[in-house]
């Protein structure tokens, strides 16, 4: 049975309810004043609270809101009496907390009923979150806290379109209140995964399942990305969790061990979950607009606008300046990629098969290349990569392996092959210019056989003359 509190500055009002409330099984509190009254419920936490609105120094409506701050009465039942001469403002009434409002002018029978049925409800306090309030002075303190947690997190959403400076400043604040030896945030979006990690000497899958399994209900991302330095261990340490949901959604997971004050940073956690909630929800809806952009829905692979815009920032941050050609330290490469008669395959199977291929492709190239590269669908049955901060070497191994793949796989149209051009940035004073002799080598490719790669740098000059290219 629900402990009740009831509080009313009237005596009549106060033995009229009392008996009602024992006449049906219930303990029940009772406090003269909203003051007494909120004394009385940070000592006994009861689950339902019945108070009158109108009272001399604090009102009813004043005491919800001090109640409402703090974290074990969140789930409380509360409902305000109110007189005849009773005016409270819609607005307030509605962000005030309170469960329900009941008129004392009602009929006796209809007063009870409406009292009584919601006495039945599932409300709840948390004695659990004890830790911090005592009386009425705490509450405010800790009301001031809130606010001032709140509006330092809900700073952070004016950054949106930086989702790491957004994460690292947020670390920071975080840090104001515990020294952390391993903090990790991971964000869930349908479109995208993201795992920032900061001193988890962890393997990126190890940290990601690990985090995943305290989940009720995880989001099923279609890519994942991981920021921050990883480590070999499998096992990951033990760590203290805690989820974030924004409309009954679990949208990010805040992981930590080795703290300083792990019960002091669990319960900031508390104090600005809907903050958070709200800011990682608008992380994740910038994400989704920035991918819907950015992502070729078919393939799921970058498309063309992207793959040029990354080249561009590719040439200028290696090259000081347009005008001059890249020196040999400052080299990247383009492949350009065309799957061999593909035409063929939507005249004898249709377009849905076509595009049956097509996803498989893409789905190829994304597992194949490495954390340097870029990979997005140029056009129709063509393909780009793009790689940097590496080395011809690795550029060969990646192809091949790239066209080995394809040709050991399993099509709904049967075997599949694929052509390849390779240029290097070395010789060529623009992305443009990059991206056209990767074209050229594809071309030469298939003209000398398909199921092939072409290399720029492995091949004689004579051979990549115009008169054989063009």
């Amino acid at each position: 049975m629900s402990k009740v509190l009831l509080v009313d500055d009237s005596r009549f009002w106060r033995t009229i309810l009392e008996d009602l409330l024992k006449k049906n099984g219930y303990e029940v509190l009772v406090a003269e004043n909203a003051l007494q009254g909120v004394e009385v419920a940070l000592k006994e936490y009861p689950d339902i609270i019945i108070t009158d609105y109108n009272m001399p120094g604090i009102s009813g409506l004043q005491m919800c809101l001090y109640l409402r701050s703090v974290p074990a009465f969140k789930n409380a039942g509360i409902v305000i009496l109110t007189g005849s001469d009773d005016i409270i403002n819609e607005f307030w009434a509605f962000h005030s907390g309170a469960n329900k409002f009941i008129s004392k002018m009602l009929p006796k029978e209809q007063l009870e009923y409406e009292l009584l049925r919601f006495i039945h409800g599932d409300y709840k306090t948390d004695s659990s979150l004890t830790h911090y309030a005592s009386n009425i002075y705490d509450v405010l303190e800790q009301k001031m806290r809130t606010e001032i947690l709140n509006r330092e997190i809900l700073s952070l959403i004016q950054f949106a379109r930086d989702e790491f400076y957004v994460i690292n400043n947020l670390k920071k604040f975080l840090e104001n209140f515990s020294n952390f030896g391993a903090l990790a945030f991971m964000l869930l979006s349908p479109v995208e995964g993201r795992v920032y990690n900061f001193g988890f000497h962890v393997q990126k899958e190890s940290l990601k399942n690990g985090i995943i399994s305290v989940m009720e209900r995880p989001v099923e991302p279609s890519t994942w990305s991981f920021f921050g330095e990883y480590g070999d261990d499998s096992a990951l340490e033990e760590f203290i969790f805690f989820v974030v949901k924004y409309d009954s959604s679990e949208i990010c997971v805040i992981a930590f061990s080795r703290a300083s004050d792990p019960r002091g940073a669990y319960n900031v956690f508390i104090e600005a979950e809907e903050s958070l909630g709200l800011l990682f929800n608008t992380l994740n809806l910038f994400r989704e607009l920035k991918v819907a952009s950015s992502i070729d829905n078919l393939t799921g692979l970058f498309n063309k606008k992207e793959i040029l815009k990354f080249l561009d920032e590719t040439h200028n941050s290696l090259s000081e300046a347009v005008a001059e050609p890249i020196d040999d330290g400052k080299v990247y490469y383009v492949a350009m990629l065309d799957i061999d008669d593909f035409k063929r395959v939507n005249d004898t199977y249709g377009h849905l098969v076509g595009d049956e291929v097509l996803r498989e492709i893409g789905r190829i190239l994304r597992k194949s290349i490495g954390e340097n590269t870029m990979v997005g669908r140029y056009g129709g049955e063509e393909f780009t990569i793009v790689f940097t901060n590496t080395d011809e070497r690795e550029v060969i191994s990646t192809i091949d392996n790239i066209l080995d793949q394809v040709r050991k796989t399993q099509f709904p149209s049967g075997k599949c092959t694929i052509s390849c051009g390779v240029a290097s940035s070395k010789n060529y004073h623009s992305p443009t210019e990059t991206l056209k002799a990767a074209d050229k080598l594809l071309y030469l490719a298939k003209k000398s056989g398909k199921d092939k790669a072409v290399y720029e740098f492995l091949q004689s000059d004579e051979l990549l003359s115009d008169e054989n290219v063009s």
